[in-house]
């Protein structure tokens, strides 16, 4: 069956191989054969293929009640300049977590067979600029600890560890997560956002 749908939403930011666009709700047929495409990250992550219910959940997913937010953008990356191409990607970015300015990556997953071709980190990069051009002074993510492959690709994007969080369920398995941040603006200083974000002082226990 023939899921990609046309996207009517407008584009975020570009590379040479992908276009970004939100994804909306009609489009989630496509967004689980991706997942089930591409079991990857999920076996390395949780141990087992993406659920056959996890593009609605992750869609629909929002931060805890004690964290606030902006908004959260859900967003395809799609393979050449055709609004209706297949995903080659997908990035779950929330803005102002828990204080203006911080904004969060809780996803970035490119397809597999992708992997290797010199894709992942351009499109990292575009996303980047575009969250900054949105304001964003840091931005922040969690990196499962040894996911090899994951820890060196976001060390070589600059981002640094804040501390670890254990315990923490991804979706089926107990995992510890290394919280990494990124300044993303001249002046935005370690202490500054330790102060907006008090829980990712290093050795802090809150979630």
């Amino acid at each position: 069956m023939n899921t990609t749908r046309t996207s009517t939403q407008p584009l975020l930011f570009q590379t040479a191989d992908l276009q970004a666009r939100e994804l909306t709700e009609a489009e989630l047929p496509e967004l689980q054969a991706f997942y089930d495409a591409n079991p990857f990250y999920f076996q390395t992550i949780n141990g087992h293929p993406a659920g056959p219910d996890d593009a609605r959940i992750d869609f629909e997913e929002r931060p805890p009640a004690h964290m606030s937010f902006s908004r959260q953008w859900f967003i395809g990356l799609r393979l050449h300049e055709q609004p209706d191409a297949p995903l080659g990607g997908v990035a779950i970015v929330v803005s102002d977590l828990v204080a203006r300015q911080v904004w969060h990556l809780s996803l970035f997953l490119i397809a597999t067979p992708l992997h290797g071709q010199g894709i992942a980190a351009p499109a990292y990069q575009a996303l980047e600029s575009w969250v900054s051009g949105q304001g964003a002074r840091w931005l922040r993510l969690g990196v499962v600890q040894g996911n090899a492959r994951a820890e060196a690709f976001w060390a070589r994007q600059g981002y640094a560890e804040l501390r670890t969080r254990e315990g923490v369920d991804t979706g089926g398995r107990i995992n510890t997560l290394s919280v990494r941040l990124k300044p993303l603006q001249a002046g935005a200083g370690l202490d500054d956002y330790l102060r907006l974000a008090p829980r990712d002082q290093p050795g802090s226990n809150l979630p």
